[in-house]
C-alpha cells in the first residue's frame, strides 16, 4: 500500500476530520481513507477519449452547422476605391 503524507492541512479541517473519527471510532488516518474513498466512488467515470476518426466527424459535423457566410473575400474584408483594404 502506498503512504500519503498531508502537510499544512488547516486547523478547522483537521478538527472536523478528528471529531469526526471519535465519532465513528476510528483512526484519523481511517477517518480520512474512508472518506477518500467515498468521495472518489462518487465521482462519475470518465469518457473514453474518441479516435481520431470520430473525432474528424464530429469536426465536420460542427462545420456543417455553421450557417455559411454567401460574402465574397472582397466584400468581407472591404475595399476601398483605390483597391485597398478599408
Amino acid at each position: 500500500m502506498a503512504t500519503l503524507v498531508l502537510r499544512n492541512v488547516p486547523d478547522d479541517i483537521y478538527q472536523r476530520l478528528k471529531k469526526t473519527a471519535e465519532e465513528h471510532h476510528r483512526s484519523i488516518t481511517q477517518e480520512a481513507i474512508v472518506m477518500l474513498k467515498d468521495t472518489l466512488a462518487c465521482e462519475p467515470p470518465t469518457a473514453p477519449k474518441p479516435t481520431w476518426e470520430e473525432f474528424a466527424l464530429e469536426m465536420r459535423d460542427f462545420w456543417d452547422r455553421l450557417p455559411a457566410d454567401k460574402r465574397t473575400p472582397d466584400e468581407i474584408i472591404g475595399y476601398d476605391e483605390h483597391g485597398l483594404p478599408c
